[in-house]
């Protein structure tokens, strides 16, 4: 799993969350509250939709990077587009505890057709995600 997490808060602007996702290298991001529990997730493919809804007004610069210790606010730099994460995120969130089996997991994204996983400790905060990269990378180490 990948243990260096970037998120950002629902009312984080569109052009800020492209940003992460594009100087991150990432695909999608989770969407959580100000503590840091996932209350979605975003991806580039919803940012580029042009049937998604989007608010009008632009959005905070919220990013946050995750850690086992909590919830570190970052800047994002100003938002300017109109747009919203919360407006185009997908609030079906797909999480593993970290003793899920590598296969189950692999099992779980086929079955629901997605390409990451959030790991979530039992406080319900996010320690990590699984992507399919994530997956790739462990195939090839076996």
């Amino acid at each position: 799993m990948t243990l260096e997490v970037y998120a950002v808060a629902p009312d984080t602007g569109l052009d800020v969350t492209g940003r992460l996702l594009y100087s991150r290298h990432i695909g999608g991001a989770p969407v959580v509250d100000s503590r840091g529990a996932a209350v979605g997730v975003v991806t580039a493919k919803d940012l580029v939709d042009p049937d998604r809804r989007r608010s009008v007004e632009p959005g905070s610069s919220t990013v946050y990077r995750l850690t086992s210790g909590g919830c570190e606010k970052l800047d994002g730099g100003p938002a300017a587009a109109p747009g919203r994460a919360g407006d185009v995120m997908t609030s079906f969130v797909v999480a593993v505890s970290p003793a899920t089996d590598l296969r189950d997991a692999m099992s779980l994204m086929v079955a629901e057709n997605i390409h990451r996983l959030f790991v979530i400790d039992e406080r319900k905060q996010i320690i990590g995600i699984v992507s399919s990269m994530d997956l790739l990378r462990a195939l090839l180490a076996a």
